[in-house]
């Protein structure tokens, strides 16, 4: 990463999509990550995550001089209110994102998740924060639809403990990427005020790890102690692919993002989530295929047609 402000680096559409792409890619392998942890404490894991997350873009922050006092003073003048709201947010999407992944393993639990999409859109909307193009809505319904085969709603899955839980995750999640995205447009437009050299993509990430060691450490301090070097490896390949890495590329795209279309790329998670739960237990069902395929679809549709400004609301 180029020790400059993210912002200075030019970054078109298609680099913003395949960032996208390449994080939901690895972030779609944490519930195999939590299901090798699995005889922890759901919060311990959690916790493995923020610890060892922060512990490798620590390495990232000292490289690009973003723990400089000048980078960080304008990063929290700018930003302090999105930062500390979207912070607070964070532990409550990936405590019940793991959560839900121990009830309904993690392709019911990562599709669950992205039902954000769906709260992202309403506050745009709401807000007016941006324009949100008709084959967006169309792309998104046609995921959700895909959602829905998944899970199959007509069985009892509806009254589950492991629903809920998901979407709770889903909405949290929604607040969260929203609070994000109005960090980043106030940096466009202060971006000719931004003086101080850092990666503010990395810090972003560096930040919202932290409040995953707060509010669990005093829970999960005892359960540290009895980590085997096995599982101690199994939590740095934790907190490196599906967290320090996949969260710096998705920031990247996050922050090009027009009208919540990269957003729907992010469905690329719970597809390689299904992949990795056919791997793994040998199981698949036609619902499974059915759903995934029109997940697949709503990001071919994306893919292709989000620059055409004719499909403006």
């Amino acid at each position: 990463m180029a020790n400059t402000e993210s912002e200075e680096t030019k970054v078109n559409p298609t680099i913003s999509k395949i960032c996208m792409l390449m994080s939901a890619t690895c972030m779609g392998s944490v519930g195999l990550f939590v299901t090798l942890l699995g005889s922890y404490q759901v919060y311990t894991i959690v916790l493995l995550r923020g610890i060892f997350g922060v512990f490798f873009l620590t390495f990232f922050m000292i490289k690009t001089h973003s723990f400089s006092r000048e980078f960080l003073n304008e990063s929290f003048q700018l930003h302090w209110k999105p930062l500390i709201i979207s912070g607070l947010v964070y532990p409550v999407v990936i405590y019940f994102y793991f959560f839900t992944i121990t009830i309904h393993g993690y392709a019911i639990a990562a599709f669950l998740l992205y039902t954000s999409g769906i709260f992202v859109l309403i506050f745009i909307i709401i807000t007016k924060m941006d324009h949100v193009s008709k084959i967006s809505m169309l792309s998104f319904i046609v995921a959700l639809i895909g959602v829905a085969i998944i899970m199959e709603f007509w069985n009892d899955h509806i009254f589950s403990l492991g629903l809920y839980t998901g979407l709770l995750s889903g909405l949290a999640l929604g607040i969260f990427v929203f609070y994000k995205k109005i960090i980043y447009k106030q940096r466009n437009k202060n971006f000719h005020n931004l003086k101080a050299k850092g990666d503010f993509d990395v810090f972003l990430a560096w930040w919202h790890l932290l409040f995953l060691i707060f509010p669990f450490l005093l829970f999960g301090t005892i359960e540290l102690l009895r980590l085997t070097l096995i599982d101690l490896l199994i939590a740095m390949l934790l907190g490196l692919i599906p967290t320090a890495l996949a969260f710096s590329l998705y920031n990247t795209g996050v922050k090009n993002d027009k009208g919540g279309n990269i957003i729907i790329l992010s469905y690329i998670e719970p597809v390689v989530a299904t992949i990795l739960t056919v791997l793994v237990y040998n199981s698949l069902s036609v619902f499974t295929i059915i759903g995934g395929a029109l997940i697949v679809i709503a990001n071919i549709i994306v893919l292709k047609y989000s620059g055409r400004e004719t499909f403006r609301i």
